[in-house]
């Protein structure tokens, strides 16, 4: 048996105010608890701020046998910085990374000499075996799915398969976190801080955007109904919880399924509130399941038409029907939903004319709200392959690297004229009259809509230094 401490990073000045239950490492301190009865902790540094020497010094003080670390891009820089603390402290001690940062930039965590071995992408069951063949004496390197440093190259064993049978995983580790202090953040709806939790009911997307990443596969993988309505009870009967958010990429496309998880909230009486901050797929909802979601208690959807440009569409591989879709939006605005909109700005080949075609759209559709974000091309994506093929600079600064912002224009647009029409659309998108009225009076969260304003006023009209680095790096890459 082994003393397990898994820990979540956070970079503050890259989600300085956001922190969501860790679904990634609940599931695996769940797996290695049912699996191999190891002793495991979580460690989420977001909650208070905590520094890599104080992740050491828990480490120490809980005696653990190996850290975990889960990372996204943007904090790799404290991923390893984590691991250094680690192993300053105690030399002996394995060190693990997994998540979205390592399962892309591979040689990056693997060749980290205070890191033992990386899991690539799905972690349950390759954790699992991994500590077991480290505590137990064994062979980690039998282990399929992880990467590690030998004789000064990096090696990778088989890949692992996915899990099929989903209901086979135990439920998140909820017993392990300090729940009230997640109730103090900002969460990934924006809805503010208040009572709530995160589930996931699905892994995997079977569509071949250009831009997405291939974490959980390419293959759609659901758990039952009954197994995800298990565990919306169960939070809501132990801890008192009837918010939730649903973050999978595609809940909805097994309507079916989607169906069923409805009529078993709907029939058990639970008053619940449920929340698909990450978007579904617009072009296949229809009428039948918002209307199941509405009375289970739906009240916030996000759609992600990505650009609002036939052309693009196509180029880009989502192939969204944007006809469908915006009729889609209206509808489910109608039904009494708070909607949300997710778009990307500078694909590769985009032209300006491409731009107007997505203001267009995104002005014209019953979104309440919407992001506009610049396209990045993370390694191991089409979108990758086709900048590296335009003679990018696709290797920046990993703080750079995120949907929110990036320091790469793909498009035929100049660069300056990009980031120009960013703020415009922006501006033109909240500084509608009718579209202000609106938010004023359905946003869900209405102790929040100062805050949302002055953030507004920040990125309408102030240029902020991350956005003027992102500039000098445009200029840099090109010289």
């Amino acid at each position: 048996m082994a003393r397990v401490l898994l820990v979540r990073t956070l970079d503050r000045y890259v989600f300085p105010h956001c922190a969501t239950p860790p679904l990634g490492i609940m599931y695996i301190a769940s797996v290695l608890r049912e699996k191999g009865s190891h002793e495991v902790k979580i460690l989420d540094m977001r909650l208070d701020y905590t520094e890599a020497c104080d992740v050491a010094a828990a480490a120490s003080e809980f005696d653990a046998d190996i850290v975990g670390i889960s990372t996204l891009t943007p904090e790799a820089p404290v991923m390893h910085q984590v691991a250094q603390e680690v192993k300053k402290a105690n030399a002996g001690c394995t060190v693990i990374a997994g998540g979205p940062h390592v399962s892309t930039y591979v040689e990056d965590g693997a060749g980290d000499p205070n890191i033992d071995y990386v899991v690539l992408g799905e972690g349950e069951e390759t954790m699992s075996e991994l500590v077991e063949a480290i505590s137990s004496g064994g062979d980690p390197s039998r282990v399929n799915g992880i990467a590690f440093k030998q004789n000064g190259e990096v090696t990778r064993t088989p890949p692992r398969e996915y899990i099929q049978d989903l209901d086979k995983v135990p439920q998140p580790a909820w017993d392990l976190l300090e729940l009230e202090k997640y109730f103090k953040h900002w969460r990934f709806s924006h809805m503010g801080p208040q009572p709530y939790m995160a589930i996931m009911t699905s892994r995997g997307c079977p569509f071949k955007c250009i831009y997405c990443h291939n974490m959980l596969g390419k293959k759609y993988r659901t758990r039952s109904a009954e197994n995800v309505f298990s565990e919306i009870k169960m939070v809501h009967d132990r801890y008192g919880i009837s918010d939730f958010e649903i973050i999978d990429d595609s809940f909805n496309l097994d309507k079916k399924r989607a169906v069923r998880i409805c009529d078993l909230i709907i029939s058990s009486g639970l008053k619940l509130k449920l929340s698909f901050p990450n978007g579904v797929r617009g072009d296949v909802m229809d009428e039948e399941l918002l209307s199941k979601l509405r009375q289970a208690g739906a009240f916030l959807i996000t759609y992600a038409p990505e650009t609002g440009s036939a052309r693009v569409q196509k180029m880009i591989r989502k192939n969204v029907d944007l006809e469908k879709l915006d009729d889609i939006i209206s509808l489910t605005r109608r039904m009494g939903f708070f909607t949300h909109g997710f778009f990307m700005l500078g694909f590769p080949g985009e032209t300006e004319e491409d731009l107007k075609d997505t203001v267009r759209f995104a002005l014209k559709a019953k979104f309440h709200t919407a992001t506009f974000n610049i396209a990045h091309p993370f390694p191991g994506t089409e979108m990758y392959r086709q900048a590296k093929e335009m003679g990018k600079k696709v290797d920046v600064s990993f703080q750079d690297v995120s949907y929110v912002h990036s320091s790469l224009n793909l498009s035929e647009v100049d660069d300056s004229r990009l980031f120009a029409f960013q703020k415009k659309v922006f501006r033109r998108f909240y500084l509608s009259p009718r579209r202000m009225f609106w938010i004023l009076c359905r946003h869900p969260y209405k102790k929040g809509l100062f805050v949302y304003f002055i953030l507004f006023v920040a990125k309408a009209f102030f240029t902020r230094q991350k956005e003027h680095q992102r500039l000098r790096n445009l200029q840099m890459a090109k010289t």
